[in-house]
């Protein structure tokens, strides 16, 4: 140690000393400078690709948000149009089954009602009361669902010629029909229209037809 210290007190050796130290000291700050400045360049490499890799992140970012929209979208689309189609085919097959209902409670609701007619008919028919006839004919026609009622003899000739001509069907059916009469072209008419349900009912009291 005190060899040490007598070699920092030489004279001669001091100005070798205090330039080695000069020397590292420029040596560390040098050492530090770059430091500073590679520290510096990596700082903004890093910042530029971080910048460039979030600006690349950003994009597809939003071109996976519009193809995801775009699938929303499609299949929004594609659900409602299979709803749609779905929704329509049921409505037309609930439609189908709703006028088969109808049509045969029209027919059944006929039917019972030209029973009816025929049921009360023959005592009129035997008196040859043709103004009862008549009536049963005008009362049956207030139901809107009934056209025309008509009474015919054993022969085929007509008993009753009430027609309702406020009824817009009739008159369609009157311009159609074919026959001298208007009941002959009414009948004539009716039979052949597929929209009328034309039904006749025999009056055989006993077994024995008389109209």
């Amino acid at each position: 140690m005190s060899a040490v210290l007598s070699l920092l007190q030489s004279r001669l050796l001091r100005p070798v000393f205090v330039t080695l130290g000069i020397a590292l000291l420029v040596q560390v700050l040098v050492a530090v400078a770059l430091t500073r400045s590679t520290v510096t360049a990596l700082e903004a490499d890093l910042g530029a690709r971080l910048g460039n890799d979030s600006q690349k992140l950003s994009d597809e970012l939003a071109q996976a948000a519009k193809e995801v929209t775009s699938s929303l979208d499609s299949l929004s689309s594609s659900t409602r149009q299979r709803l749609t189609a779905g929704l329509s085919t049921r409505l037309q097959e609930e439609q189908k089954q709703l006028r088969a209902t109808l049509e045969k409670d029209l027919k059944d609701s006929a039917n019972d009602m030209a029973q009816l007619l025929a049921s009360v008919a023959p005592r009129a028919i035997w008196d040859s009361d043709v103004p009862t006839l008549s009536d049963f004919a005008r009362r049956a026609q207030r139901n809107p669902n009934v056209l025309f009622v008509v009474y015919d003899d054993a022969t085929g000739q007509h008993l009753t010629r009430y027609l309702n001509r406020e009824n817009p069907i009739n008159e369609a059916l009157l311009e159609k029909g074919k026959g001298e009469r208007a009941l002959d072209k009414l009948l004539d008419a009716a039979k052949n229209d597929p929209s009328v349900y034309y039904l006749e009912s025999s009056i055989s009291p006993n077994g024995v037809e008389i109209g």
